[in-house]
């Protein structure tokens, strides 16, 4: 199945909300088109050099945890060889946006304001952002997770991130596998995703994982009280995006 073909699967199954909050999204990843290009996301992009790298634009940098909770904090990009190498012996550091909004928006008291800009957020969603390097330095890969510390609302349209990731990325030439329930899992109001899509352009190998299901034990209504749940499901998504030419030393 073709991402467009995935994307256009999402809107006939999902209902009215979940296509007025994916053009919400297409029209913000419209707006950060046609603004100036920094990068690849916030002008982190592959082929910098740590030693170059300044904190503009950043409020906190510190080792990832493969997109999980942040470890021990940095003072600089330079920094990157405090983080234990993953597997691909690649070193995550995971960076926060500047916090300068946020700010604002406290001072301010105004709660639309604040909703949009608060934290490290990418098409309005808040995610946990990481940049790779390998051991000279080098910015191999970016990782980009949906942040699944947001509040049940946001967390619940975290799927949807995939479609700004692939509109970003240009909706051809993905190759998509959707996945069946494994068990236990179940649809979330209709709707089941667990689907992988990957792409190759130059100089750049993408991965996005999209998961919107609810997992064994999860239920829309506790079968004990016959009380609707809140926030029982898992949304999230996974984007990868890495240096091909990279091998592990």
């Amino acid at each position: 199945m073709r991402a467009d073909e995935a994307i256009s699967l999402i809107f006939r199954n999902g209902g009215a909300m979940i296509v007025g909050a994916t053009l919400a999204i297409v029209g913000a990843t419209t707006a950060l088109a046609q603004a100036p290009d920094s990068g690849e996301i916030h002008g982190l992009r592959l082929g910098l050099q740590a030693q170059a790298m300044t904190l503009d634009g950043w409020g906190q940098l510190s080792c990832g945890s493969n997109g999980g909770p942040p470890r021990q904090d940095l003072d600089a990009w330079l920094d990157f060889k405090k983080c234990p190498p993953e597997a691909n012996g690649l070193h995550e550091v995971a960076a926060r946006f500047d916090d300068e909004d946020e700010y604002v928006a406290k001072a301010l008291g105004e709660p639309s304001y604040a909703a949009q800009r608060i934290g490290t957020r990418v098409a309005g969603h808040p995610v946990v952002l990481s940049a790779l390097f390998d051991d000279g330095g080098m910015l191999r890969g970016i990782r980009m997770v949906s942040d699944p510390r947001a509040n049940p609302a946001e967390r619940r349209m975290a799927h949807l991130l995939s479609v700004a990731v692939i509109d970003r990325y240009g909706t051809e030439g993905w190759d998509c596998t959707d996945f069946p329930p494994a068990e236990g899992e179940s649809a979330v109001g209709g709707v089941f995703v667990k689907r992988r899509c990957a792409k190759t352009l130059p100089g750049r190998v993408l991965t996005v994982e999209t998961h919107f299901l609810r997992k064994p034990g999860q239920h829309d209504v506790d079968p004990e009280t016959h009380e609707y749940t809140h926030g029982e499901f898992e949304s999230r998504t996974r984007f990868e995006l890495y240096d091909p030419s990279y091998r592990k030393p």
